[in-house]
């Protein structure tokens, strides 16, 4: 839970990191752009609530929640306990969230600030903090995977899943306080379990949760260890902390729906049906008789109304329609931003983060481009910032879509036939531009985008800076390389390794993958360089022993094909475009809602 102080700290920590290696922490940056994105949307003040006409609304959604956390894991103490003095110098202080869920219901969520934590005296030295969750990949490649016709979806939301957790260790003891909303005094607990907030509560549950499914007869995947398949009846789990996203037949995921219902505390199964969305992770699945979709409309309405409310100048009316996200480069001339508008910045470089990676990939390469000024913003990166969400305004019920049902292919005919229906339901495309940002942060590092499609669906893709030397491994950074073909094949190699990946990930999923793949690229040398076809007198300076070298050289992953720069779908991800060639593009990868499923701001 985000507050000023919490800024404050991550703020220091950013600048002494930089002060130290001249480089700034980006992974910090875009943690604190993700906190402050999520507090804005998720974290009322309790004085407001209580002081306006839904404080009934407001009081029980807290008692209800204190009753919740007193029956699990907190007791309660005052100053005649044994544990008092001890609790008073060790206790962690949490905090009430306030949040309106969208059926106007109040909810209560008690939190610990982890981050003050002492961990070495909390868990022991060298304990493992990291958990998995599904990674955004595997849950596009499974919503969208090829013919699933009448193949259900359904959701199943555990609980206050931390609070069912397996209890600490004999022996541990922990201490919480919080202060009470309604008394204004500082409550003291004894606490027994993991609870949200606490920097070991995720793998608790995971260790919780992951077993479980193990028992009810589902494999775990070793690449993505949050997803789980039943080998016998094809029926797949996705855990994304206490989100269980089930996707098979009617009656398998009806049966394991129940069987998760009687182990835990859960809410009642949520269904996907041309009557019914679900909501799930922020992103709205939706269905109709002909596709599956994926749409960001109402968390863009959310974050553009939380940037008006931060900043309510009218600086996201439009005067005028935006086509394109980007149009022009950052003039990193422009003044530095003051402080107050440097969070106005990094809430809204979070909230188009989340909106890129999770289903508006036409965003993804002004968000990387925008993401670059975190450490210095200045007020050109501010106004591109709102360019991007004036867009995004214009075009919110644009959504990735597949289709349900796949046309019939006789398999039995030949192998052949069955190698080119795994081919014709996957597509990948890679591409890099050289050099092409010239602002001062960027040093002339290219720009590497690809593009995985499934069932006529995206469902990776990535716009990035170049983040390895290209030419020689001792040089140990980023730099521009002299050839425009070595980053491009660095990109194609790239795009190699990702492949592997989704390989494994789809066998883990049940999706049938096509081997060798095809990668389809518009630079010939790179083309070449793939097929060892040239004696690459242009390419000496590469050290061919690299790694991503004899990634891209390994032909039983893949097989290079080159395609024309118009049709390569990649090229969205890698430059600033003309209004033409961007929608074009755009055009291939996302689709506008149906009318029955459009929301207005």
């Amino acid at each position: 839970a985000s507050s000023d102080q919490d800024l404050t700290r991550y703020v220091n920590t950013i600048l002494k990191g930089t002060q130290q290696t001249n480089s700034p922490d980006y992974g910090l940056l875009t943690e604190m752009c993700f906190h402050l994105a999520n507090s804005v949307q998720k974290d009322m003040a309790w004085p407001t609530a209580l002081a306006g006409p839904n404080r009934d609304l407001a009081v029980t959604a807290l008692e209800a929640e204190r009753e919740s956390l007193m029956s699990t894991i907190l007791t309660l103490i005052d100053d005649t306990s044994p544990d008092w003095d001890r609790a008073v110098r060790e206790a962690v202080p949490g905090r009430y969230l306030l949040d309106i869920r969208r059926n106007g219901a109040y909810k209560a969520r008690g939190v610990k600030k982890g981050f003050l934590e002492n961990r070495e005296r909390a868990d022991g030295v060298g304990y493992n903090y990291h958990a998995h969750v599904a990674s955004l990949r595997v849950v596009r490649m499974v919503i969208f995977r090829p013919n699933r016709g009448e193949r259900k979806l359904a959701l199943k939301d555990v609980k206050t899943a931390f609070l069912q957790s397996k209890q600490y260790d004999p022996g541990t003891v922990k201490y919480m306080w919080f202060n009470n909303p309604l008394t204004q005094r500082r409550e003291y607990f004894v606490q027994s379990g993991p609870i949200y907030g606490e920097p070991s509560g995720p793998i608790r549950w995971e260790e919780t949760i992951a077993p479980y499914f193990e028992d009810e007869g589902f494999t775990r995947g070793m690449n993505e260890p949050s997803a789980f398949l039943d080998e016998t009846t094809g029926t797949v789990v996705l855990l994304y902390v206490d989100d269980c996203l089930h996707d098979g037949d009617e009656s398998d995921v009806t049966a394991k729906a129940e069987a998760l219902g009687k182990r835990f505390d859960c809410k009642p199964t949520e269904w996907l049906s041309e009557d019914n969305p679900l909501d799930y992770l922020g992103m709205e699945l939706l269905q109709d008789t002909e596709y599956t979709y994926i749409s960001m409309q109402a968390y863009i309405i959310r974050s553009v109304e939380t940037l008006t409310a931060l900043y309510p100048r009218g600086a996201l009316e439009i005067k005028r329609e935006v086509h394109i996200p980007i149009s022009q480069a950052i003039d990193t001339d422009s003044p530095l931003l003051n402080d107050e508008f440097v969070k106005f910045f990094m809430t809204g470089v979070g909230c188009l983060g989340w909106i890129c990676h999770t289903a508006r990939p036409d965003v993804s390469y002004t968000h990387s481009r925008i993401a670059q000024h975190l450490c210095a913003p200045t007020e050109s990166a501010w106004e591109s910032l709102l360019t991007c969400f004036k867009y995004l305004i214009g075009t919110h019920t644009l959504s990735l879509r597949a289709n349900r049902y796949s046309q019939d292919i006789d398999l039995s005919s030949s192998s052949l036939a069955a190698s080119q229906a795994e081919a014709k339901d996957w597509e990948f495309f890679c591409d890099t531009d050289y050099a092409g940002n010239a602002e001062i942060q960027n040093k002339r590092r290219s720009q590497l985008g690809e593009i995985q499609m499934l069932n006529g669906a995206p469902v990776e893709w990535c716009s990035k800076v170049s983040s390895v030397a290209f030419a020689h491994p001792d040089i140990g950074e980023a730099h521009a390389d002299t050839s425009s073909a070595a980053s491009e094949i660095y990109g194609a190699a790239n795009a190699a390794s990702n492949m592997c990946y989704t390989s494994y990930v789809a066998d883990e999923v049940g999706i049938d993958f096509p081997k060798p793949a095809t990668l389809q690229m518009d630079n010939q040398a790179a083309l070449a360089f793939t097929a060892a076809t040239c004696q690459h007198s242009k390419l000496k300076h590469i050290d061919v022993r690299q790694e991503w070298v004899v990634a891209l050289r390994d032909k039983g992953v893949l097989v290079p094909k080159h395609v024309p720069t118009k049709d390569n779908l990649a090229d969205i991800f890698t430059k600033i475009l003309p209004r033409s060639e961007f929608t074009r593009l755009r055009d291939q990868i996302l689709f506008p809602l149906p009318p029955q499923f459009r929301k207005s701001f």
